[in-house]
C-alpha cells in the first residue's frame, strides 16, 4: 500500500473509531462535574461514565471542554463536555434543553443519535514522491495550520528520530 493510501486509510479509522450511538435526553444543569456552572440556554452536554472516564478528579478530566457534534436526523448540533451523566449508558448522552431544542422537541423526551468528538482542524495528505509524504493541517476555516513532512517508509519507526522531519518551514 502506497504511504498516502496508508495514512488516509488509518486516519479514516481513527475518525470512525470515536463515533457513538446512544439515547440522547436532557437535563436542568448546574454544577458540573467539570467544575463549571451551566444554565438551560448553554450548549452543553454530560457523557456516560464510559466516555467521561473515571479521573482521581473529575474536575480535571481529559474530555471537559472538549465539543461534540450530535446527529439526529439530518440534523447536527455542536455541545461543550461539562459533566457526568452516571445514568446513561455508555453512547448515552444527556444536554441542556437548548442542545436537545436544536435536535428534537423537548416533549420527544428521548431519542437516538450519533454523535463523535468535533474536529478542530483537517489533515490533508500530499504525495511528494519517492515515498515521502506531507501532512497539512487546516483550521475549521481552511487557513494553513502548519504541516510535517514524513520521511519515506525504509525502516521501522522506533529507528526513527527527530533529525528525520523536515520542520514544516518549507512548502
Amino acid at each position: 500500500m502506497r504511504p498516502a493510501a496508508f495514512l488516509l486509510a488509518a486516519l479514516s479509522a481513527a475518525g470512525s473509531a470515536l463515533a457513538y450511538a446512544g439515547d440522547m435526553t436532557y437535563y436542568t444543569p448546574g454544577l458540573g462535574a467539570c467544575g463549571k456552572y451551566n444554565k438551560e440556554s448553554d450548549r452543553i452536554v454530560a457523557l456516560s461514565p464510559a466516555q467521561y472516564g473515571r479521573d482521581a478528579n473529575p474536575n480535571k478530566a481529559k474530555v471537559c471542554g472538549r465539543k461534540i457534534s450530535i446527529h439526529y436526523q439530518g440534523k447536527t448540533a455542536t455541545a461543550t463536555v461539562v459533566d457526568k451523566c452516571p445514568g446513561c449508558a455508555s453512547g448515552s448522552i444527556d444536554v441542556s434543553p437548548a442542545v436537545f431544542r436544536q435536535l428534537a422537541p423537548l416533549d420527544k423526551g428521548r431519542v437516538r443519535v450519533t454523535w463523535g468528538y468535533a474536529s478542530s482542524a483537517a489533515v490533508k495528505v500530499e504525495e511528494l514522491g519517492a515515498g515521502q509524504v506531507r501532512l497539512l493541517l487546516e483550521d475549521d476555516e481552511g487557513e494553513d495550520d502548519g504541516d510535517v513532512v514524513l520521511p519515506p517508509v525504509s525502516r521501522p519507526a522506533d529507528e526513527y528520530d527527530s533529525d528525520d522531519y523536515d520542520d514544516g518551514d518549507e512548502l
